[in-house]
Order: structure tokens, then C-alpha cells, then sequence
């Protein structure tokens, strides 16, 4: 008997149907997964724990560490972040050094300095430094605002 090379051509139009039905099925896995790993995702992100900045009572290193944070992830400009790292600096007076952050636990009220250093640049008429701490304020109301809207 000879087998010739329709018996081929017979399980050929096969292997087509079942490479589409696989693509198909492949297609609604991927569908589910997608679908499946999107919620995961979403629900990551709604569990995800909200971070607290309270400017008002936090210690040199928390917002050293915040400052560091918002310019990291491009929210604030390093110029911008100066100000801030510049509220962090600490010098003792019996030795004129400078007081290491981790070392520190006091916490300051960092919204009234901020608007102390308001006051003395008006009295100065110093509209740089005005400037700057007005818009270091208004970073931190923004920041405070959208803690409170998340809430």
C-alpha cells in the first residue's frame, strides 16, 4: 500500500484549527490575567497606606527625609528642596557643631518658622527670601491638602 501526500494535506487544514483555537484561548487567558492582575493592582493602591506629614510637629530628620523624598520623585525642584533642607541644619552653641539628624528628636513646629521667617523678611523688605518661604508655605499647605482630600 502507498501513502501518498493527501493524508498530509488532510491533517494540515487540522493543525490550522487547533494553532486558532489555542490563539484563542491564549487570547482569553491573557485577557484574564490582565483583567486580574488590574484589579490587584488597583487594590494595591487603594490599601496602600497614606503617608502623613504633619509640618507642624515633625522632627529635622522627618523632613529632611520628606524633602528628600518630593525631589526624588520630581515634585519638588532640588532649589526648592534646599529651603527645606536648610530648616534642618542645627548648631550647638557650646561647640559651634552642627547637630547630626538622627541624633535629634525634638520636634519643631515647622509652618510657624516658616512664617516667623515670613514676618522678618517683610520687616526687611528682603523679597527674595519672602519669595522663597511663600513658596515653601505654599508647598506645604499643598502637601497638607492633599493628605486631607485623600483621607
Amino acid at each position: 500500500m502507498k501513502i501518498g501526500s493527501s493524508t498530509s494535506d488532510l491533517f494540515a487544514h487540522r493543525a490550522q484549527v487547533t494553532n486558532l483555537t489555542s490563539h484563542a484561548d491564549s487570547s482569553a487567558s491573557f485577557a484574564s490575567v490582565l483583567a486580574e492582575k488590574t484589579q490587584e493592582a488597583t487594590e494595591n493602591i487603594s490599601s496602600a497606606p497614606v503617608k502623613k506629614y504633619d509640618f507642624s510637629n515633625m522632627t529635622r530628620q522627618e523632613i529632611w527625609n520628606w524633602s528628600n523624598e518630593k525631589i526624588c520623585n520630581g515634585e519638588i525642584t532640588p532649589s526648592e528642596g534646599l529651603t527645606f533642607a536648610a530648616m534642618t541644619m542645627k548648631i550647638r552653641v557650646s561647640d559651634g557643631q552642627s547637630v547630626p539628624l538622627g541624633e535629634d528628636t525634638e520636634r519643631f513646629d515647622f509652618t510657624q518658622k516658616v512664617r516667623d521667617g515670613i514676618q522678618v523678611a517683610l520687616a526687611r523688605n528682603d523679597q527674595v527670601t519672602l519669595n522663597m518661604l511663600q513658596s515653601v508655605m505654599l508647598t506645604m499647605q499643598k502637601e497638607q491638602d492633599q493628605f486631607r482630600s485623600s483621607v
